[in-house]
């Protein structure tokens, strides 16, 4: 009985608890003058920890309030505080529309907690308004509205970025004004990332979930405190911050490739494939017998396509007063997704009169079916000392798991087994391949801040990324029959079995410090110096083991018809494995010592920022084993002096004119210096110990105009001229055959010229930005059909664009936008010119990339307080990606539309 008072009692309280806690306070935060609303400002009640961020509206609601007096205040960078004192009574809203004023006060001692929240479109224009250097900012509230779900195809929506993709579609690396992606650099959040690609320094972006994102920041200039080593630009790819109010948000979605109504997904058994090799099991001794390899990955099976499945969420808030800040997302899409592709080998002709022109040798029709797992988790802790001192650690760790199937036909049109007489005869080869790979990323930083005068701050970071790639059992069959002149064909014949297990890593430890003083000169002037250094050691190493294995041949003789792979019989050529004599097993390193000095000169509506960055390098390799006809090992060292001046002129509070000098390096990728061939996901590549670094004068200009929140327009050029340049080429070894390999061809000039435009008409908007990019530089290229001069091919040099440049780059947007209904769409469209995508050693026979369009849509729809609709489609012209020597089709991609349709939960 006493229990049961108790409860009744307990009920009571909780009850009156509950209905006295019953007031709430809402309303819309905007901007004063231009009526828009301010999306994640901090609306807070003074003394209590009670507070709500404005969603993407400008809406906030503050619930659970007893009933009394409260102030009311507002926080938003950029703006004059708000406070306002309300007294609420039981049971009652109280809607408050707060009207905010820009503040024009000039900071005059150091502070560096104040922050804009750049995941909304208006914070981000205000971040390229007050920037030191050119830079366009790619907002969260961006992204989530946008047709893409991963940092890649969401950067294309910049003015001047297009991507660099390979055929099975799952690599993605930016292109800045025209530049490959060795001239960009990748950072996150501001620090260099490893790459698990053995072929490239970067990661490729179709790993990072935009999900994971606050903003993305592209800066077309530098600064001497940014790291040099930048020509085209920096793409920095910053991950959500603690916020100041509880903060939670979920989003899931479902979705399918529309390229799998058309043909079946191509499977294999991935519980298969064996993690580890024989001689990784058993020692490098070990004799392989036949039996170790499985058999079932090599069994591909069609089903029907799985759908493509998207879920994320955010949760982070303060703690201790505010002290403690944290946040944690997580983001996985497991995507399934498909390429119709023809490759075509071409060669040269060296039929009488054919001049070695390039014609094709065989004809491949290949089908890929991608399984790609992209799961991606940030966490990051911030500690308020005081006032004056702030600590942070943050981790991000990005896995992507990739199994995919590519089935090929190959049919020969010179030579094969018996040569091709007439058209519809010859080898037709069947060539099958099952891959999984493993991507690990992580980057951890510990970093510091703090005020040590009204004067003077320092801040401080330590680095640690290190990333790996894993693909165990990369197992490759090949048949081949042949057709005959009347048509008839033999069976098809078991040819060879390839075995590979590969594995590479990258790591990178570093260290930068940086102090800084800063002083006013006056009502509307100050002065800020800055000097700093950074240290990074980074290695790299790669692991093959390949086993071939050959037919058994029959009783008498003969070599073996294929009928499955369950009663193929094997024998394995190499029984040991290549583990102790493959060319592709290296180890390298490299040392970056850094230091600059900079200054900050505001002088009335003048900003000038200057200075010096010093940046010196080593870089070293060494094979394993030692290969005798080569360089084993070999090294590098040189140090670079980066001079830069940027202008920034305040023609109004809305308005820009800036200019820019720069200059920069781009540095080979230590794979590129080992001489021998490393396989990546897109080709083999053969590296070039005699490759020089490549450095660059930058010359920029652009006028600048914010008209309202989200609008924008800016027009600008710019001048690069590039030595040593690094490209990839097809180079003719000593015995005939070609070999793609990086190279350096003398001196290359890049000009252009940008248009970025963005305005609302009411409910209707309309965005959109155009590139157009000229570059140049000639190299020595055989002329085959002029014969020999003493022996010797004939040079003639020939003047084309850079590897990777389009000339021009178009994306428009049309966009509408309903606050009252809380409904968006946008229609996006995005263009690219003919680009270089490889160098040929014939004059006249480089390999281009045709023009593309692409469309996509998306839109959302809020259908009640925490809940929105999604809906993206992508591709919706179906275009493929199509590579030409002339009029010849080297290559043609299909991907098909893709769509996903989903929900978002907001707090």
């Amino acid at each position: 009985m006493i229990n049961k008072y108790y409860l009744i009692l307990l009920f009571t309280l909780c009850t009156s608890v509950t209905w006295a806690q019953t007031a709430i306070i809402k309303g819309k935060v905007t901007d004063k003058i231009s009526k828009e609303p301010l999306p994640g400002a901090y609306v807070h009640l003074d003394g209590m920890h009670k507070g709500a961020t404005t969603d993407a509206f400008g809406n906030f609601e503050i619930n659970k309030l007893a009933a009394g007096e409260y102030k009311v205040k507002v926080k938003y960078i950029g703006f004059g505080e708000f406070e306002k004192k309300v007294t609420v009574s039981d049971n009652q809203t109280m809607v408050i529309d707060i009207a905010m004023n820009e503040s024009d006060e000039q900071l005059k001692t150091v502070n560096i907690y104040s922050k804009l929240n750049q995941s909304n479109e208006s914070s981000s224009r205000k971040s390229e308004k007050n920037a030191s250097n050119i830079t366009n900012v790619l907002s969260a509230r961006a992204m989530e509205r946008s047709p893409d779900i991963n940092a890649a195809t969401a950067l294309t929506r910049v003015s001047a970025v297009t991507l660099q993709r390979n055929s099975g579609s799952d690599e993605a690396y930016a292109i800045i004004r025209g530049l490959e992606p060795r001239y960009n650099n990748t950072l996150i959040n501001g620090a260099k990332v490893t790459s698990p690609d053995p072929v490239s320094r970067f990661i490729s972006l179709s790993v990072v979930p935009s999900d994971l994102l606050d903003r993305i920041e592209v800066s077309k200039t530098l600064t001497p405190e940014m790291e040099g080593d930048a020509i085209g630009g920096t793409v920095n790819l910053i991950f959500k911050d603690a916020p100041e109010a509880e903060y939670f948000k979920a989003n899931a979605s479902v979705g399918y490739s529309a390229i799998f109504f058309n043909r079946k997904y191509d499977n294999f058994n991935q519980n298969a494939v064996l993690s580890k090799s024989p001689s990784e099991r058993f020692g490098p001794a070990y004799v392989a017998p036949p039996g170790y390899f499985t058999r079932a990955n090599l069994d591909f099976t069609k089903k029907t396509a799985p759908p493509t499945a998207l879920a994320s969420f955010t949760y982070g808030r303060r703690f201790f007063h505010n002290k403690l800040g944290f946040i944690i997302a997580d983001s996985y899409q497991n995507q399934y997704y498909g390429t119709n592709s023809q490759f075509n080998a071409a060669i040269p002709n060296t039929q009488a009169g054919g001049n070695y022109k390039p014609v094709l040798s065989d004809v491949a029709n290949r089908t890929y079916s991608t399984q790609q797992l992209n799961n991606g988790l940030s966490a990051h802790l911030d500690y308020k000392i005081d006032d004056k001192n702030t600590i942070g650690l943050s981790n991000v760790f990005l896995y992507t798991y990739i199994a995919q199937t590519r089935l090929s036909i190959d049919t020969s049109i010179i030579g094969g087994n018996g040569g091709r007489i007439g058209p519809g005869t010859g080898t037709v080869f069947n060539d099958n391949r099952s891959n999984i790979q493993k991507q690990y990323v992580e980057n951890l930083k510990l970093d510091g801040k703090h005020i040590l005068s009204d004067h003077f701050q320092f801040d401080w970071a330590g680095l640690y990324s290190n990333s790996t790639a894993n693909s165990p059992d990369r197992a490759d069959l090949t048949l081949n029959h042949l057709i005959n002149p009347d048509f008839t064909s033999t069976p098809n014949y078991f040819d060879a079995i390839s075995r590979i297990w590969s594995k590479n890593g990258n790591k990178d430890l570093s260290a930068y410090a940086n102090v800084g003083y800063k002083t006013g000169l006056g009502d509307k002037s100050s002065l800020e110096l800055k000097i700093g250094g950074l240290y990074r050691h980074s290695t790299r190493y790669n692991k093959q083991n390949e086993y071939t294995l050959r037919p058994a041949a029959e009783a008498n003789g003969v070599k073996a018809q294929f009928t499955d792979i369950y009663s193929s019989q094997w024998v394995v050529y190499n029984v040991t494995g290549s583990s102790t004599s493959d060319a592709a097993n290296y180890t390298a390193s490299e040392d970056i010592t850094s230091g600059y000095g900079e200054f900050k000169l505001n002088i009335n509506n003048l900003d000038i920022v200057g200075g010096v960055r010093v940046e010196g390098t080593k870089q070293e390799y060494d094979t394993h084993p030692v290969v005798l006809n080569i360089l084993s090992s070999a090294k590098k060292t040189y140090t670079d002096v980066l001079p830069s001046l940027q202008f920034k002129y305040k023609l109004t509070d809305n308005s820009n004119l800036r200019a820019a000098y720069f200059k920069s390096i781009a540095r080979p990728a230590l794979y590129e210096l080992v001489p021998t061939a490393t396989f990546g996901q897109s080709s083999d590549v053969t590296g070039n110990p005699y490759l020089q670094h490549t450095e660059a004068d930058n010359y920029d200009l652009r006028y600048e105009l914010y008209p309202k929140n989200e609008e924008q327009f800016f027009v600008g050029g710019f001048y690069k001229e590039i030595k040593n340049p690094i490209e990839f080429a097809l180079i003719s070894t000593s015995g005939g055959q070609l070999q793609t390999t990086p190279q350096n061809f003398g001196t290359a000039k890049v000009a252009g010229a940008e248009i970025v435009y963005s305005r609302y008409f009411g409910n209707i908007g309309f965005s959109g930005n155009y590139t157009y990019t000229y570059s140049n530089i000639s190299s020595a290229k055989d002329v085959p059909e002029a014969g020999t001069v003493n022996g010797k091919p004939v040079l003639k040099n020939q003047s084309r664009p850079l590897q990777g440049q389009t000339g021009d780059v178009a994306n428009l947007s049309l966009l509408y936008k309903d606050d009252k209904h809380k409904a968006f769409a946008q229609l996006a469209y995005t263009y690219t010119s003919r680009t270089l995508s490889l160098v040929y050693p014939d004059y006249g026979y480089d390999y281009y990339q045709q023009p593309q369009s692409f469309l996509a849509l998306s839109a959302e729809k809020q259908v009640s307080k925490h809940f929105t609709l999604t809906g993206k489609v992508n591709n919706l012209l179906n275009t493929p990606t199509t590579v030409k020597i002339n009029n010849l089709v080297q290559a043609r991609d299909v991907y098909n539309v893709s769509f996903n349709v989903g929900f978002r939960y907001s707090l």
